[in-house]
């Protein structure tokens, strides 16, 4: 194990003693500190926070099972090998209970201390993995929990707390949102022909379409099967919505071509707004879901909102 992944802090009176261990671990390791005592170096710890702290024991000022004791009371998990020319029973049980990882004799086997250093780098490696996997695992779980896994954009779940932070923060600061429902027109029609697998390539590119159009800030979900849901926050200019309306219909009327199949495909819009036509989560969905099935009467491949007097 590469100890150039790890800090040291080297605690020491002797100032021989220092420059020799400077010259030993310096270019072996990522960041070599240095303290004279063992109240200096709980102050160079606090301030570093090393990943391996190397220390005497008699020093003055404070000793180093004593500056070992106090690290330990910050993090218990810190690395800390404690040297000593002296091996009595008495400093050994303390070392023991204070949580020191190991005890190195004095004088030094470099050999040896180079054995235990990359022991020690070991499990602080394995513990950086171990946190990685679990930081991952946790990652893997919000985003089955959070995002459709065909289109990879957020699901009902998410969108769902998306639109309650959107009422919130209009409500906080008086700014309007719109929220759009597209629905891919005739859909089982296409499924019932050409099949699942041609519907799911669909719905992946239509997705991606619709990507392209909109804001980074916006939130596109996919709410069911052929349903998609948008919400555009901080705005309150019907040109804009209606432009964005028109381009989401361009964008979703297209053809695909599957195995020697083109398949066109078209899209109805339903849009309502916050606080105009409700400030009710329910009935603002209540409406652009109408509201959308008002597009669909009107011919399909259509937009559709009422436009209440502001």
């Amino acid at each position: 194990m590469n100890l150039k992944n790890f800090s040291l802090l080297y605690v020491e009176d002797d100032t021989h003693a220092q420059e020799w261990m400077k010259l030993v671990l310096e270019d072996d390791v990522k960041e070599f500190l240095q303290a004279s005592n063992g109240a200096e170096g709980l102050e160079v710890y606090k301030k570093h926070k090393p990943d391996i702290v190397l220390s005497d024991i008699n020093m003055p000022v404070m000793d180093g099972l004593t500056m070992a004791e106090a690290i330990k009371e910050i993090d218990s998990d810190q690395h800390v090998l404690i040297m000593s020319a002296f091996d009595d029973r008495d400093t050994l049980m303390k070392a023991i209970n204070v949580g020191i990882d190991f005890f190195i004799p004095k004088p030094i086997d470099v050999e040896k201390l180079m054995e235990k250093l990359t022991k020690i780098a070991q499990n602080l490696q394995n513990r950086i993995d171990a946190q990685k996997l679990k930081e991952q695992e946790m990652k893997n779980l919000y985003n089955l929990a959070h995002y459709d896994t065909l289109t990879k954009i957020p699901n009902r779940v998410l969108f769902d707390m998306r639109l309650d932070e959107a009422i919130s923060k209009a409500k906080r600061k008086g700014t309007p949102f719109s929220i759009f429902f597209i629905d891919l027109d005739d859909f089982k029609k296409i499924n019932d022909n050409y099949g699942h697998a041609a519907g799911d390539v669909i719905l992946q590119t239509i997705s991606e379409n619709v990507k392209k159009v909109i804001r980074v800030e916006d939130t596109f979900a996919r709410i069911s099967g052929d349903e998609f849901s948008l919400i555009i926050e901080d705005m309150d200019d019907d040109v804009y919505i209606e432009t964005l309306a028109k381009k989401i219909l361009e964008a979703t009327s297209t053809t695909i071509h599957y195995y020697g199949d083109d398949i066109s495909i078209t899209c109805s819009v339903g849009i309502s707004r916050f606080p105009y036509d409700s400030d009710s989560k329910k009935e603002l969905l209540f409406l652009a879901d109408s509201a959308m099935y008002k597009a669909k009467q009107l011919g399909k491949a259509k937009y559709f909102y009422v436009k209440e007097e502001k």
